[in-house]
């Protein structure tokens, strides 16, 4: 089975694709995966082929390089000849439909979009084109894979065929992300590790460094929690959060004291200090499809605050606080009322959210759903599944 995907960097969709990646050998409907980075490997493509999964990638890092990505591109599928095609992510599609139409025979084809399309003119030029470009070409995949409902309505409105639409929520193994202990121990830890004081409320914002994210909104919003009189203490982690531009520092400067911000940027060890974490905010103003953070911190016991973008809201349920993007004030409101309960508070709260996780989310399970939509597709069954989880959207 071959994947295409845009890149392998840290990501909610190289995340989804190295879990599956991990899971072949525990279904049968799983061939062997071969994975394609159109750009060149991340470190999550290097973490893959360290653990033997064939990794392979076009190195397109320039438009000038297409021609020759495009030739090594048919020149992979025509050396493994997968008998499935999987793209990943707007760019990943595209390939994987240009891979289906050079591989040897019928191979079916499928598509993976998670994202968020809230605004198109938000997204960049480039960006906008090949969403559009992707409109075009959206029925010839035999189906397309949503994170979210959200999303499918969203695509489906911007010209995406509704036909062969599949939502399949994105997966946590509550073995590796699980909560910290009754004496606190992950919390003192990562603490003294970070050079945090013990007394404050810590909130975590775990997040890439764009505007979709809107970090000024959280950090506003934290400084604003500051001001209703709680000690708060604002951590940052994610690509571009080590060293914030001018405008950003401003703003931090502005609602924060020096000894209540920490920048920890990209970070690969998130599994090892989540559960020290008393909060974890998303802030995104748009983009957002199923957020890998929120089912990552509630299966640690974190509970979090969202903002009500994508399938935030539905994901949360009884595990946090979900506001209106864009409202500092509203997710200040929400730190307090977190703040206010306490400790053992919010370790009931989170308790709600892992939970959740782990009937709705866990890795098994959302691994079957997607080994069944694969075997049938194999099957060249005349129907794709409606059960198991994976409604058939139409608008």
């Amino acid at each position: 089975m071959l994947h295409v995907i845009t890149a392998l960097n840290y990501g909610g969709a190289e995340a989804m694709l190295a879990k599956l990646a991990g899971q072949h050998g525990a279904h049968s409907a799983y061939p062997d995966p071969v994975i394609l980075s159109l750009l060149p490997l991340g470190r999550v493509g290097q973490e893959m082929a360290a653990r033997g999964v064939a990794v392979e990638t076009l190195g397109l890092n320039t438009i000038r390089r297409l021609p020759e990505a495009m030739a090594r591109l048919t020149h992979v599928v025509r050396r493994y000849e997968p008998d499935l095609i999987q793209g990943w992510m707007y760019h990943g599609n595209i390939a994987a439909a240009w891979a289906a139409r050079v591989v040897r025979g019928n191979v079916p084809m499928l598509w993976n979009i998670r994202h968020s399309l809230h605004d198109i003119r938000a997204e960049k030029r480039t960006s906008r084109l090949v969403i559009r470009v992707g409109a075009l070409l959206s029925r010839r995949p035999r189906a397309t894979i949503y994170n979210s409902a959200a999303s499918v309505r969203q695509h489906v409105a911007h010209g995406y065929a509704p036909e062969g639409a599949i939502v399949i929520p994105n997966g946590f193994d509550p073995r590796y992300f699980k909560p910290d202990g009754p004496a606190g121990n992950c919390r003192f830890r990562m603490r003294e590790r970070f050079g945090i004081e013990p007394g404050p409320t810590l909130v975590a914002v775990i997040a890439r460094r764009h505007p979709m994210k809107d970090h000024a909104t959280a950090i506003e919003a934290v400084g604003r929690a500051r001001r209703m009189g709680h000690d708060v203490h604002l951590l940052l982690a994610g690509a571009g959060t080590d060293a914030l531009p001018p405008d950003l520092q401003s703003t931090c400067d502005y609602w924060l004291p020096r000894n209540r911000l920490s920048l920890l940027g990209d970070r690969s060890d998130v599994a090892d200090w989540l559960p020290g974490c008393d909060i974890v905010a998303l802030s995104s103003a748009w983009g957002e499809s199923f957020p890998n953070i929120l089912g990552e911190a509630m299966a640690c016991g974190v509970p979090c605050v969202a903002t009500d973008v994508g399938d935030s809201r539905s994901i949360i349920g009884e595990g946090g606080y979900c506001v209106p993007p864009g409202d500092p004030a509203a997710i200040a409101k929400a730190i307090v009322l977190l703040s206010d309960i306490g400790t053992q508070g919010r370790r009931r709260k989170g308790e709600l959210g892992r939970q959740r996780v782990i009937k709705e989310f866990s890795l098994p399970a959302v691994a079957a759903r997607y080994a069944e939509l694969y075997d049938t597709v194999l099957r060249r069954s005349p129907s794709l599944p409606d059960k198991a989880g994976m409604p058939r959207c139409a608008g």
